[in-house]
């Protein structure tokens, strides 16, 4: 608007000159004051120039300070992004690397415990696999040779599984089991450590002294009997497995009713 006003007056006063030929000394001074505020004018027009383009300077500055600052920020967070990516990408390789490890190890587990299966004989019965040993060994010798096969010395918890027990194993030899009274009077089964109460016992044996303080089973009589005996004393064992689960093994298992113990 000041520019606008400023252009009018400018006009008329190129349009005053014009229209005087011949200036009188009052016209004279009128054109003087005319020309003064003519430069007045000038120079404020140069300032208003000046101040608009140092204002558009500084807004085209302030912009891109920022536009700088924006792209930082944005650099930054993707700077940072970039880092947890990285970050979670090693822990996930890292992860894959020891879940392939232990993948590796647990074939060579179940590789060794193929052989094992492939070379005794475990009965299936009941989701649990039975291995009656031919070798005459002590109770801790047997407990060990049943551990280095995948197992343990037999742990009997119902009557089903003693009768199961009783129609498959040499019945002309006592068998090591994995029930011991270490702690006089306290029988402990070795697998779990739980506690067992003993019902079963043959005649004239029990809770006999402290030197009797592995147990075995008898099955001479018609039905399976427990009594202690010295744990030095070597006997053929009763070896148990809870791996009969597992499918790719049941080819290397006899179920129960295609046993036949001649073989």
């Amino acid at each position: 608007m000041v520019l606008t006003l400023l252009f009018v007056l400018l006009l008329l006063i190129t349009e005053d000159v014009h229209g005087r030929s011949c200036l009188t000394n009052e016209s004279k001074e009128d054109f003087d004051k005319s020309r003064k505020a003519l430069t007045v004018v000038q120079s404020s027009i140069g300032k208003v120039v000046n101040t608009l383009e140092s204002n558009h300077q500084q807004n085209i500055k302030t912009l891109e300070s920022a536009l700088k600052q924006t792209i930082s920020i944005m650099e930054n967070n993707v700077k940072k992004k970039t880092g947890v990516l990285k970050n979670n990408l090693g822990t996930f390789k890292t992860t894959l690397n020891s879940m392939g490890q232990k993948m590796k190890k647990l074939d060579t587990d179940f590789k060794v415990l193929e052989k094992v299966f492939r070379k005794t004989k475990w009965i299936k019965y009941d989701g649990h696999c039975y291995y009656y040993s031919t070798e005459i060994e002590d109770w801790f010798t047997a407990e060990r040779k049943c551990r280095e096969i995948k197992g343990y010395l037999a742990k009997l918890d119902k009557d089903e599984e003693k009768n199961n027990i009783y129609s498959n194993v040499n019945k002309s030899y006592d068998n090591w089991i994995g029930l011991t009274d270490l702690k006089e009077g306290e029988f402990r089964w070795t697998y779990d450590q739980s506690k067992a109460t003993v019902t079963d016992w043959y005649p004239g044996f029990g809770s006999k002294g402290t030197g009797l303080n592995c147990v075995a089973a008898n099955c001479k009589t018609n039905k399976l009997k427990l009594f202690g005996y010295y744990c030095s004393s070597k006997m053929q064992c009763i070896c148990e497995s809870n791996f009969c689960a597992l499918h790719y093994l049941e080819c290397y298992i006899i179920d129960k009713e295609n046993y036949n113990e001649s073989e």
